[in-house]
């Protein structure tokens, strides 16, 4: 076998060129329809439920009555420490994570396309919680949602993101025995919450 460093010469020789993005006409996607309207209606498709607030300050009373069970709370918003009932600083590794039921995190970007929610490392004080977590709740400004996918992406600024992605729905699967489970390998529940 070739050493590490024959396959890596090997691999860079042999790139393909490089093709050219396709010229688009976006305007093609001007569908006219209202975006949070469309927002609302692909978020719940997606298995979301999405509710709205008046306020940031509403925010954690509308978490808290969405889930009273919940014991172990985190959001990242200001002024949320009432709230949080676990400390990240303790957090040594993802198992000390198992029991959080209800995560809050503050979008800057959603998608009226497919009703996803954009989150990156400025929102992310671990980039382990919006997968760990029980019940993943996001804060979206009404302002902040875009219609389609290439919109979204001419706002981001990637160059300068560690990490993002796009989470649309809890997470799902409908490989056993052909039915839809919700909550198979993340999240069990996807809230927004507008404001």
């Amino acid at each position: 076998m070739a050493s590490k460093e024959d396959i890596l010469s090997k691999i860079k020789a042999n790139k393909p060129d490089f093709i050219e993005l396709p010229d688009m006409d976006f305007s093609v996607f001007d569908d006219r329809k209202p975006i949070l309207e469309e927002f609302i209606k692909k978020v719940e498709l997606a298995g979301g439920s999405i509710f709205e607030v008046v306020s940031i300050d509403d925010v954690l009373d509308k978490v808290s009555s969405l889930f009273p069970d919940a014991k172990q709370n985190y959001a990242a918003l200001n002024n949320s420490e009432h709230f949080n009932t676990l400390n990240l600083e303790n957090v040594k590794q993802a198992q000390d994570l198992e029991r959080l039921d209800v995560l809050v995190l503050e979008s800057d970007l959603g998608v009226a396309e497919n009703g996803a929610v954009w989150i990156d490392d400025k929102q992310l004080p671990l980039r382990v919680l919006p997968f760990i977590t029980k019940h993943l709740v996001f804060v979206l400004e009404k302002n902040k949602v875009v219609g389609f996918m290439h919109e979204a992406y001419q706002k981001l600024n990637l160059p300068e993101t560690g990490f993002g992605v796009f989470i649309s729905g809890p997470s799902k699967t409908a490989d056993i025995e052909q039915s839809l489970v919700l909550g198979a390998h993340g999240a069990l529940s996807l809230t927004v919450l507008l404001v």
